[in-house]
This record gives C-alpha cells, structure tokens and sequence, in this order.
C-alpha cells in the first residue's frame, strides 16, 4: 500500500479508477472513533458500513460498537448472522475497495480457470501486497488474491479451480490479459 497509509491507499485508487463508493469508505476509516459522525446504522451491537449490491448478494459489513481498538476487527453477515471477517477495518476497506474496481467499468471480464491454469495468474502477474483473504459469499471459494500491472487489476478466488475477475483502464489492457492467459474461456 505505498506509504503504509490505508486513508492514502483508498485517495489514490478511487482517483486513479473513478471507482464509486470509495469516498465513503474512506470517511468510515477516518471517522471510525465517533459512531456519531458516521452517521451509519448500527445493527445489534455493530456499526453497519458496507452493503453489498443486493443485485449481487445480501450482505452487509459492520464493526463493534465502542470497540475501542483504533482499527477494529470487522465481521459481516450474508443472512446467517454476523460472522468475524478480517482483523482490521483498514484491510477491509481496501478489500472493498479493490472489489469496487473490479465491479464496474467498461474493459472488464471474467472466467472460471481450471486448477492446473491457476499458477499462470501468479507467473504473469504481480501480487498486490495483502495476504490471502476470505470470500465473504462463501468460505469455500477461498481465499482471494488480488493481482495487478499498470491499469490492470485482477482478482482470484479458490485454489482447485478459482474464478479470475479482470478489469482494466483500456482495451490493450484488457487484450493483455487474454494474451498472457491463453487457452481462458472468458465469459465475455
């Protein structure tokens, strides 16, 4: 994350993606002391910061209140109660905020890659600095990894056969990505 700074990470990726969304989370990191200033919902004893598109998933993503921790552990709740989901709200809101990229935008794409097409992901890109994350839909389809080049970002999810989402700024970016995964069937 650069500067280590997750309040500087979430400036720099809504501004260099356009990515919507973002400003909030980055007023929930930066807010997350005062409950108040939030002004969010709070839900049986956790402070509700992130829903998911309900066109997508019912979920939603919340931390303790008066957890007292100046990064709070975050959990988050898919209609089976709330169940612990990262360690940090930091991490969460980047998590988010990667996934925000990937969800929208015009050079975009996904596909459903075998086990043995896995490892390409690794050899041809770099790995963005986070460790391997739960998918928060359904355990089993961790872990996600996020991977990236300039204007390029893609995310992995599963280990014996995963799901690659890509997004990219351009069209050559995107074509870059189909050049160096070869034998991918892309959904679109």
């Amino acid at each position: 994350m650069g500067s280590g700074d997750p309040g500087e990470f979430l400036r720099l990726l809504g501004a260099a993606w356009e990515v919507p969304g973002v400003a909030e989370l980055l007023h929930t990191y930066e807010n997350r002391s005062d409950v108040a200033a939030l002004g969010l919902e709070v839900d049986d004893g956790m402070v509700i910061f992130h829903a998911a598109d309900p066109a997508v998933a019912e979920a939603v993503w919340g931390f303790p209140v008066g957890a007292g921790d100046p990064d709070p552990p975050t959990f988050v709740d898919n209609g089976a109660g709330w169940r612990p989901y990262l360690d940090h709200l930091s991490l969460t809101c980047v998590d988010i905020a990667l996934t925000a990229v990937i969800d929208g935008g015009e050079w975009y794409n996904a596909a459903e890659l075998p086990a043995d097409l896995v490892p390409s992901v690794a050899a041809n890109f770099d790995r963005v600095p986070l460790p391997d994350l739960p998918m928060w839909i359904d355990v089993e389809e961790s872990p996600v990894r996020w991977y990236s080049r300039p204007g390029l970002l893609l995310r992995t999810h599963g280990d014996d056969g995963a799901w690659l989402w890509v997004r990219a700024l351009t069209r050559t970016g995107l074509e870059s990505v189909y050049r160096a995964l070869p034998g991918v069937t892309w959904s679109q």
